[in-house]
């Protein structure tokens, strides 16, 4: 399967290789720990060979301690790993979607062609709690419709999206680029907070625009309390299941991630951009060590190479599991 570029083509193959029915994804504070370990321990690992090597912090963890007493004879297993499950463990809903154009400075790709994304939706349960207190008028009021998220017509069953990653390849060469990590829903029910605040200490209804007919009190709780935890864990959730990913469905070993400038350079952020800690704090979470060397694939797109020469000292993120 030799491409210069991601087409759409290819996504769609890929896309129609996995499996259709749900795939749901189960997620508690500090998992991408268990996750991360679970492929690199193997059959087993002793807790003192890991404390020695680049993953050391991962098993610093709060949860982790549940694991480290299963532990006998010091020797850590995915069966262990795989046993720990708090009771603030949340349920999502991975799909699959298709992101590009033949512009990739409009679509803030590395090169040109497509990406593959991956949608991180909520679960019924939520939707029915945000339903309820909110009252939408209709669906992504808190997404943007030219953002990459699940729509209503893609599914016979539509779940909202909390966040999404994009995702470049080449099969060949065993390497995938995440693009980006990204979340409008929390983004936006800031505003919708901000907004249902200052409409009730002015005595008055929300918006029209807004399209909710929930009573402000709700929407302030929805907003403050319910979307809580997921302000807490939804960019590690979103880069647990996005390795997770790529590691056993697609098969591929070597996973990179932009680094905040080299990042910006090439996709041509110049406005709205991402949190820093997405780009900084985020990959060093996951144990991605710093990378002078781009991935490989990206070298046969001429305009990624006209590009890339112009950034000084350019900077990567790699993983290998």
């Amino acid at each position: 399967m030799k491409v210069a570029k991601v087409d759409k083509n290819l996504i769609k193959e890929i896309i129609d290789c996995l499996p259709k029915e749900r795939t749901l994804f189960r997620y508690f504070k500090d998992r991408y720990a268990f996750l991360l370990l679970q492929h690199l321990v193997g059959e087993g690992e002793s807790v003192s060979t890991i404390r020695k090597s680049a993953y050391s912090p991962l098993l610093e963890k709060p949860a982790m301690k549940h694991a480290l007493a299963l532990a006998g004879r010091g020797i850590i297993t995915p069966k262990i790993l795989n046993s720990v499950w708090p009771g603030d463990t949340y349920n999502f809903l991975l799909t699959l979607g298709t992101w590009g154009s033949n512009c990739h400075r409009w679509d803030q790709t590395t090169r040109r062609g497509y990406n593959l994304v991956l949608q991180l939706n909520f679960s019924n349960q939520h939707d029915g709690i945000y339903k309820k207190m909110v009252k939408p008028e209709y669906e992504l009021l808190l997404n943007s419709c030219g953002h990459p998220v699940l729509e209503p017509e893609d599914r016979a069953y539509f779940r909202e999206t909390l966040s999404w990653a994009r995702i470049d390849l080449d099969f060949q060469k065993d390497e995938a680029l995440i693009e980006e990590v990204q979340c409008d829903w929390l983004r936006e029910a800031k505003y919708l907070l901000r907004d249902a605040r200052w409409y009730k200490k002015q005595k008055r209804k929300i918006a029209d625009w807004w399209g909710t007919g929930g009573d402000l009190d709700e929407i302030i709780k929805y907003c403050e309390e319910i979307l809580l935890p997921y302000n807490q864990i939804w960019s590690e959730a979103m880069l647990a299941a996005t390795i997770d990913f790529i590691r056993c469905e697609l098969g591929v070993k070597n996973i990179y991630y932009h680094t905040e400038n080299t990042g910006h350079r090439l996709k041509s952020i110049k406005y709205r951009k991402p949190p820093r800690s997405i780009y900084s704090q985020l990959p060093k979470k996951f144990c991605f060590s710093e990378s002078d060397e781009a991935p490989s694939f990206l070298y046969d797109d001429k305009y990624f190479r006209r590009i890339y020469n112009k950034v000084e000292n350019p900077k990567w993120y790699k993983l290998t599991i």
